[in-house]
């Protein structure tokens, strides 16, 4: 085996112990010399093997307290994400396209599975978003909250590892249009999408949230029209 199948088959079978549960999040790995002694391959081989699982995230090596499981998240779909609205093609629209089915679907199945802690969740990220005298990044987090918590409402895990992607790519446009019309329009919005969810009525959730990602895309669009000097 050459020495980058060593790397790779040392990796896998580390990413394997983490992803089954066999190492948990939190549990401290044995030292490079430890690992390089019970595979049977250099110390090279063992911090190339971590530094593969570092950068997907499993793995976090401080200097003096050794290396670490990190819960599996998000980064790397994130990077993906955005590798991919750097292409010159990708136009606004398309996330909008996107949001559009999984947000409302995300709503709809909100009101069925909600229980009262997500409503006081969705209430308390409302009170942020509804208070005039909280900043604009605290705004900010706040809708990205409320969307964040509609999807663990869902009772499906996977909606929030979608989810979560694309609410941080939209951080800084959130900024933008609150920034530009304020955070009534988003408040009122999420009121309305909150009093279906409360009331378990899905279709009403659907249509509340379908009618919020249409405003806020408009809205952004707007901006971009307004920051770039267009007038149409």
């Amino acid at each position: 085996m050459s020495r980058n199948d060593h790397v790779s088959q040392l990796a896998d079978q580390l990413e394997r112990s983490i992803l089954s549960g066999e190492l948990a999040p939190g549990d401290q790995l044995p030292s490079e010399r430890e690992i390089s002694a019970r595979m049977g391959v250099s110390r090279s081989v063992v911090r190339e093997a971590l530094g593969r699982l570092a950068s997907l995230g499993l793995v976090r090596s401080q200097h003096g307290s050794g290396t670490r499981v990190e819960a599996p998240n998000t980064r790397q779909v994130t990077l993906g994400y955005q590798r991919l609205l750097t292409r010159p093609d990708f136009r606004m629209e398309q996330m909008a396209e996107v949001r559009l089915p999984l947000e409302t679907t995300i709503a709809a199945l909100a009101a069925t599975h909600r229980t009262d802690e997500h409503l006081k969740r969705l209430e308390k990220s409302q009170k942020v978003l509804g208070n005039p005298r909280r900043s604009l990044e605290a705004h900010a987090t706040a809708d990205m909250k409320f969307h964040a918590i509609l999807a663990d409402a869902t009772g499906n895990p996977l909606f929030r590892t979608v989810l979560a992607p694309i609410q941080q790519l939209l951080i800084e446009s959130r900024r933008h249009t609150l920034g530009r019309y304020g955070s009534e329009i988003a408040f009122a919005h999420h009121a309305k999408i909150l009093a279906a969810v409360r009331a378990g009525d899905a279709r009403a959730a659907r249509k509340a949230m379908r009618e919020h990602i249409d405003a806020n895309f408009k809205h952004l669009r707007a901006t971009d029209r307004a920051e770039s000097g267009q007038t149409s």
